[in-house]
């Protein structure tokens, strides 16, 4: 099934499908709950979808071909805002985003929680109808660290603004997720170390620096990190084979986003530099999920929702593509001083409120007996 196209398809109106989705799921009973894997890619393009971009997209996305061939694409919708932060605060509460203390641009990696306590999540939702939640990847939505107890014990840490070495409050386990593995926020900001739960798994007592210095782990490499969510995430579809309970994986990638860090494997693999390598990876991990559904013999029964929080950066080096002859597609790429393209090619938005709207995606996979006896066929 597919949904028909305007000329130009720009966004995805997720909030609202989403919440029919989960509607849905209430309305079924315990036994036939679907399982949810909502994966949320970072500064992805459009055009960078073959099954989006036919005709002149370069770079190889076969699993994400698959998942809009044999699933629903929604290509015409519009969201209200196009950058990270509020497009999280968005999915998770179902809010506009602008009404949260935040009127503008994004937090950083020790920014304070945006989604205030007590504040209903789809995670707390789900929580409530009997699902196991999880959260694996970008957070972004701001952590309460612990702070130092005396001007003595800071001097201890230079360059530490908060005392990490004890467990954080208010983050994704305080949002209606049972667990948690992931990163604060992008992964070019502070404190690089990998989060399980509520903590830190090892003190940042390194600087490093990737677009941004800060402390860090000194075994923490952001070329890691895609690999690494991708396994966590492998994990736990894998032992979830056994359990009778139906649960939600909320999946927030950091890439393609900056820094754009191919693993060795990939690197080369587009033929088009970096950014196309990294595409194909994220689409490779995307892959792997799908492998783990299916070999868990959970497939059948899960919605598989996947999409973008805006277009890509011009760190992609947009333009040097565009000579290479890979067209980026039309819509909207990024608003707020970046870039939009259609068929004419590329220019330059005037400001944030251009466009208060990136584009993203929403595939949707499970054509079981779940979704024709309660969505349909139409």
């Amino acid at each position: 099934m597919k949904t028909a196209g305007a000329r130009h398809p720009f966004f995805i109106m997720r909030l609202p499908l989403t919440a029919a989705l989960l509607l849905a799921c209430f309305s079924a009973s315990a036994a036939d709950k679907p399982n949810i894997v909502y994966i949320l890619a970072d500064d992805l393009g459009y055009g960078d979808v073959q099954a989006l971009n036919p005709k002149r997209g370069k770079i190889a996305t076969p699993h994400l071909d698959r998942l809009a061939a044999q699933g629903m694409v929604f290509n015409d919708a519009h969201s209200g805002s196009s950058v990270c932060t509020p497009t999280r605060y968005g999915i998770l509460t179902g809010r506009y985003a602008w009404r949260s203390s935040l009127v503008s641009g994004v937090l950083g990696g020790t920014s304070p929680p945006l989604i205030a306590p007590g504040r209903m999540t789809v995670a707390a939702m789900l929580k409530e109808q009997g699902y196991r939640t999880a959260c694996i990847g970008k957070w972004h939505l701001g952590l309460e660290w612990a702070k130092w107890e005396s001007p003595a014990e800071r001097k201890q840490h230079p360059g530490w603004q908060f005392d990490f070495s004890k467990p954080f409050q208010q983050g994704p386990t305080a949002r209606g997720f049972d667990s948690f593995f992931g990163i604060s926020a992008s992964l070019d900001m502070p404190p690089y170390a990998w989060i399980d739960n509520d903590r830190l798994t090892a003190l940042p007592t390194a600087k490093k620096t990737w677009i941004r210095e800060g402390p860090a782990d000194p075994a923490f490499e952001a070329i890691d990190v895609l690999p690494g969510l991708t396994r966590k995430a492998v994990e736990l579809i894998s032992g979830r084979k056994q359990d009778d309970k139906p649960f939600f994986l909320y999946l927030p990638l950091a890439s393609p986003h900056t820094p754009i860090l191919p693993t060795a494997e990939w690197q080369g693999k587009s033929g088009l530099g970096d950014y196309g390598d990294f595409v194909m990876q994220t689409d490779a991990c995307v892959g792997e999920v799908m492998a783990a559904l299916d070999q868990s013999g959970l497939a059948a029964n899960t919605v598989l929702i996947f999409t973008s929080d805006n277009g890509c950066s011009p760190a992609a080096e947009i333009e040097a593509l565009e000579k290479q002859g890979r067209f980026r597609g039309t819509g909207i790429l990024k608003i707020g001083g970046w870039w939009m393209v259609d068929d004419r090619g590329v220019s330059p938005c005037r400001r944030h409120d251009d466009g208060q709207a990136a584009f993203c995606r929403l595939w949707s996979v499970g054509k079981s007996r779940w979704w024709s006896e309660v969505v349909g066929e139409g």
